[in-house]
């Protein structure tokens, strides 16, 4: 099926050729023609299968149509984060580039009286995050009123990140003849009970999950015995594919570690930048741009960058820090391979993350094989992990996913060093800061 065949409008096929898009994604397959047919849609599929163009090219197209007939049509789209909502606009100028659409970006962070000024034009596509489209509602730079397309984009991860209060007040403020599309990643419960209050009668499209289509990703496990060897093998996996190696992600867990390690990094020779929300938005820019030009080779990121994260060169992730759950292991080895691509991913092991480690196997239905690179563990200690709940210090000084508060390296003393203190790359987490902690509506 070519993009013609789904009856998009010249000018954005026109726009199309130029890009080099030759034909749909399944999922753009699947949602395009139910878009223009006007019928609200919730549409399930993973990071890097074209979601984006799912929706904006049938938008864009309801906006030229719209014109032609004297009648216009305003959208708005919610993205989860400043980073997803930038690439977003981007994608929509590029679209449009025949149509002369105005598509208007708000995001925290940067300069307000400029998104102000670019409100009082006549847009025709806002992409915010919902902070920030918040903000200028209660100012009444913006009414949305007149909004005759919704769509919430990563709506899993909306909701994760606390955004559900914002999102029912942007609701309420939508005249309820509008359309309404909702994409998500997953279908959780929390999700159907999204769409069953924020749509009506949406036609369900659904993609196979990208387990299904993960062979060209080549996944493994780095089991060390304690994090303090983390840093080590890392600068082995950086020098073992020099010459190989496009650009690289690595994930932590934290803002402060994200940071700890690009600066480590650098000081051994590993030019990097981190990215993550402690940064100004135009510092992330620069530091995405860079990136984005192949002028960075390295990237240290928290999952702030695990979504919607488009670049073509990234060949590696590296999981120096496993996330939370399944789902974001999912969208962070998404970076890589996409588009039909290999990819290579790369994940730092402890025993005591053998919940999550199942977890992960699990959906990618299949056991990841361990690196060479792995720290070999005794066959008693690996029995003695997957049988039983390891003891790191005291049972006050565990979290509640059993890993230790405390650093594995002791001092002097022979007491356990704080989180604050000792070596930045040992296994465990840092104790709670007002630095490092991730607020809420961190994305505003």
């Amino acid at each position: 099926m070519t993009f013609e065949a789904l009856g998009l409008s010249p000018e954005i096929l026109r726009a199309l050729n130029d890009l080099g898009h030759a034909s749909p994604t399944p999922i753009q397959k699947q949602s395009i023609p139910h878009v223009i047919d006007g019928r609200d849609l919730l549409g399930i599929a993973q990071t890097g299968t074209g979601k984006t163009g799912g929706f904006l090219l049938p938008v864009l197209h309801k906006i030229a149509e719209g014109r032609r007939h004297g009648i216009r049509n305003r959208a708005l789209v919610l993205s989860p984060t400043r980073e997803l909502a930038t690439q977003i606009h981007q994608a929509a100028k590029d679209y449009a580039k025949y149509l002369h659409t105005n598509a208007v970006l708000l995001v925290g962070g940067v300069d307000f009286i400029r998104q102000e000024r670019n409100l009082k034009r006549n847009w025709d596509i806002v992409v915010a995050t919902p902070g920030r489209l918040l903000d200028h509602v209660r100012r009444n730079n913006l009414t949305l009123a007149n909004t005759s397309l919704v769509i919430i984009d990563e709506a899993d991860r909306m909701l994760d990140m606390g955004f559900l209060p914002d999102i029912n007040t942007i609701v309420r403020q939508l005249p309820k003849g509008r359309q309404s599309l909702l994409f998500s990643a997953t279908c959780p419960p929390r999700i159907q009970e999204l769409a069953a209050t924020f749509q009506n009668d949406a036609v369900i499209v659904r993609v196979e999950p990208e387990r299904k289509g993960s062979d060209h990703i080549h996944q493994e496990w780095i089991t060390v015995s304690h994090g303090s060897q983390k840093l080590g093998l890392l600068k082995k996996v950086l020098d073992e594919g020099k010459s190989e190696t496009g650009q690289v992600i690595i994930f932590t867990r934290t803002k402060r570690s994200a940071e700890d390690l690009s600066i480590a990094l650098n000081d051994a020779g590993y030019p990097s930048d981190a990215l993550h929300g402690d940064k100004s938005q135009p510092v992330r820019n620069r530091v995405l741009s860079r990136f984005r030009r192949g002028d960075l080779k390295v990237l240290v990121a928290t999952d702030v960058a695990a979504r919607g994260l488009d670049i073509d060169g990234i060949t590696h992730v590296i999981n120096y820090d496993l996330p939370q759950t399944a789902e974001d292991y999912v969208h962070r080895i998404g970076r890589t391979g996409r588009a039909g691509r290999t990819g290579r991913a790369l994940s730092f092991f402890h025993p005591a993350d053998r919940d999550i480690v199942r977890s992960i196997e699990t959906m990618a239905g299949k056991p990841i094989p361990h690196s060479p690179h792995s720290i070999p563990l005794s066959e008693q200690s690996l029995r003695k992990t997957f049988t039983r709940r390891p003891s790191f210090g005291r049972p006050q000084d565990r979290s509640p996913r059993g890993e230790n508060r405390f650093r594995t390296d002791r001092g002097q003393q022979g007491r356990p060093r704080s989180s604050t203190s000792g070596n930045r790359f040992s296994y465990g987490n840092r104790k709670s800061s007002q630095n490092s902690a991730t607020p809420a509506h961190e994305e505003r």
